[in-house]
């Protein structure tokens, strides 16, 4: 069988991908739900050209991998698709295994300290939509600029305003970065 093969070759086997959600179609803490309609429709903008799938680390412009439209388990011979189903975004990534920040990317994925993804983008198109006692806006038209690993909700971080958790920054505040520096934050979805 073909699994067979390819799981006896390390340049199959020894690749470090993984899965999850980078966007869901949930109302986020600014008060905007992505329509899976328009996100559809942005992720087949963002996937036409593959130099421009690449996946960042903390909405920073360090690129540590990059996103397959689909992959293979060598193992099992279980495929895996990027796509855009009723839930969300699912993306499958594939870290680099050629430069020292994707290794440390990778062994923090596998100690468990990173495990989310998101998006950042553009609101194109809006609408104010009003449901179960709850104002909002559904995004109707986005363009996706990039997508990221990033910490849990959970996780704690170093702002100007001090040690607060991921889910209180907002847009603009200042985080130290993993480069040592303080960055505007653009934006978590």
């Amino acid at each position: 069988e073909i699994s067979q093969i390819l799981s006896s070759m390390p340049q199959f086997t020894n690749r470090r991908v993984i899965g999850g959600y980078a966007s869901v179609s949930i109302i986020d803490r600014e008060g905007q739900r992505i329509a899976v309609p328009a996100l559809k429709e942005a992720v087949k903008d963002f996937m036409q050209d593959s130099h421009f799938r690449n996946i960042n680390v903390f909405h920073s412009d360090v690129t540590c991998g990059r996103i397959l439209p689909k992959w293979t388990n060598p193992e099992t011979g279980e495929i895996f698709e990027t796509k855009v189903d009723d839930k969300g975004w699912w993306v499958v990534v594939e870290i680099r295994d050629d430069i020292e920040l994707a290794d440390k990317v990778w062994t923090e994925i596998e100690k468990g300290n990173i495990r989310s993804f998101s998006i950042a983008g553009s609101s194109k198109e809006k609408k104010d939509v009003y449901e179960q006692g709850r104002p909002f806006q559904d995004v109707m038209k986005l363009e996706i600029y990039e997508a990221t690993l990033c910490l849990p909700e959970t996780e704690k971080i170093w702002t100007k305003k001090g040690l607060i958790s991921i889910k209180d920054v907002i847009v603009g505040d200042l985080v130290f970065s993993h480069e040592g520096k303080w960055q505007k934050f653009c934006q978590l979805s």
